[in-house]
């Protein structure tokens, strides 16, 4: 029981730096992504680029972080608030709307428009994050940004760039000082890279409690942003032994070294 509860840390480290997917799936693009403040230069810019994807005959998708506008957070856009407005900015093209609170009927018949043509922008929630394939989906917008998470704004990114045209995305954040956490997305589309970036700036939170962010001066490992590959190794080992004997006694040295440590939790050695 002793060594189990030594190493089962390094273990549970080792699986999360394992089965890394490094290349794009066949036949995909890198999305050229953008981040821009939410300001009315910002905003200007965007529908500059969305109006010139529409008029070389592409689609494209706003994406909202709420259905309805809120008043304990007036900043977020609201995609049925929206809807008039880019509906009319946007007066040669049909606009369509996809959330959450719609039966099935009404959000099959909202992705079948747009699949084909009829719609050619689609103001959506994160409904779409998953499951959604439109292959000439050209250019999404994000509104309010900094209210998604890296892995969540990548996993929406994920939608276009599907089919064999060049493909934008373009994250607005309405706080300037998510800015720099966004641009991480500008500078890569490798889905563990933008993990450990994200890592770097949130922190891992406890490892054997309940705080899911965070750095923690004491944390008892390491620090998995910075020492992945050591863990791996030791995650190896940890292996290794366990495969010989549960019995910490058959290894003196290393029974040695660990009654120095700190018990990894308060479970004790």
């Amino acid at each position: 029981m002793e060594l189990w509860l030594q190493l089962s840390g390094h273990i549970l480290m080792g699986l999360f730096f394992s089965g890394v997917i490094t290349d794009l799936p066949p036949g995909r693009m890198t999305v050229e992504t953008f981040v821009l403040e939410g300001n009315e230069i910002g905003f200007q810019h965007v529908f500059q680029m969305m109006h010139d994807e529409l008029t070389s005959g592409g689609k494209v998708y706003l994406v909202y972080p709420v259905i309805e506008e809120s008043k304990q957070l007036p900043q977020l856009h609201a995609a049925r608030r929206d809807f008039e407005s880019i509906s009319n900015k946007f007066d040669s093209y049909t606009c369509g709307l996809l959330h959450g609170r719609m039966n099935s009927e009404e959000k099959y018949e909202a992705l079948k428009k747009f699949k084909s043509g009829e719609t050619r922008v689609l103001l959506a929630t994160q409904v779409i994050e998953i499951g959604v394939d439109v292959p000439d989906a050209s250019m999404m917008v994000v509104m309010n940004a900094e209210r998604f998470g890296i892995a969540q704004l990548h996993q929406l990114r994920g939608r276009v760039g599907r089919g064999t045209r060049k493909s934008k995305c373009v994250f607005c954040s309405s706080n300037s000082g998510a800015l720099n956490r966004l641009k991480i997305l500008e500078q890569s589309s490798d889905g563990f890279n933008l993990a450990i970036a994200d890592l770097l700036v949130r922190g891992p939170g406890n490892l054997l409690g309940k705080k899911q962010s965070g750095h923690l001066p004491d944390f008892p490992i390491a620090r998995l942003e910075r020492d992945g590959n050591i863990l791996r190794e030791a995650h190896l080992a940890a292996l290794k032994i366990l495969s010989i004997s549960h019995d910490l006694s058959s290894f003196p040295k290393l029974q040695a070294e660990l009654s120095m440590r700190k018990p990894l939790c308060i479970l004790g050695d």
